[in-house]
């Protein structure tokens, strides 16, 4: 397989979400994004069906686990089929319906590359055992780059409950202490205040984006996961 894919035509090719799983060398699953699985999860099934450049089909088997998503049927027959000695990475296309595009890219993955999937898959883990509830939020630009986050009515009514002055948006590159700005009157709203605009920054958000908030679902707790897609 010759080495003449270009990634960002790939990302391009992408319809409705793309994530990135590195084969790594010794491992016999895969390991995938957690904000994907949380974001689709009523959509996935166990079974999904994959296909590459070329029109050929795998089915590779899902564990269906939120706290930690992977591929584990057929990600070793993959490998075979692929040839897939070492550390590569494959992109995947979500078409819907469990289905996906698959990219592999047969070049070696740079050290670095390897090292932040490391990284990420270590930071994408629950800050908390036991159940967790999701709040989903779209950004659009304007909200990456403003000074607040207005939030949906049933997370503010969450954090309510601890009557908290600041929470702890725990992201993939950094913890950063946000102001909780709850309001009653003239009408009731919720927002993330001061730190909103350095945690945007700190994890380079300024164009649309899917964010899944993960929190305690047996109490009101002021540390929040927050979750996004990564490529590598």
């Amino acid at each position: 397989m010759e080495n003449n894919f270009n990634e960002d035509d790939v990302i391009n090719r992408m319809s409705r979400y793309q994530f990135s799983i590195i084969h790594l060398q010794d491992e016999v699953v895969g390991f995938v994004d957690r904000a994907f699985a949380i974001l689709y999860d009523d959509d996935l099934q166990r079974q999904w069906t994959l296909r590459d450049e070329e029109g050929n089909k795998h089915v590779v088997a899902y564990n269906k686990n939120l706290q930690k998503p992977m591929l584990i049927g057929g990600w070793t027959e993959l490998r075979h089929i692929y040839d897939l000695h070492d550390f590569h990475t494959i992109y995947f296309g979500y078409i819907g319906d469990s289905c996906f595009h698959i990219t592999i890219f047969p070049s070696k993955c740079k050290p670095l590359s390897i090292a932040r999937f490391l990284k990420r898959i270590q930071a994408d883990q629950p800050l908390f055992n036991g159940p967790k509830l999701h709040f989903k939020i779209f950004l659009n630009p304007n909200q990456c780059n403003a000074s607040h986050l207005d939030l949906p009515a049933d997370f503010g009514n969450y954090l309510r409950q601890g009557s908290f002055k600041y929470i702890y948006l725990y992201g993939p590159r950094k913890t950063v202490k946000c102001k909780l700005l709850l309001r009653n009157h003239p009408k009731k709203s919720s927002k993330i205040g001061s730190g909103w605009k350095e945690f945007c920054t700190a994890h380079g958000f300024h164009q649309t984006i899917d964010l899944v908030f993960e929190v305690d679902h047996m109490k009101s707790n002021q540390n929040v996961k927050v979750l996004t897609y990564c490529n590598f």
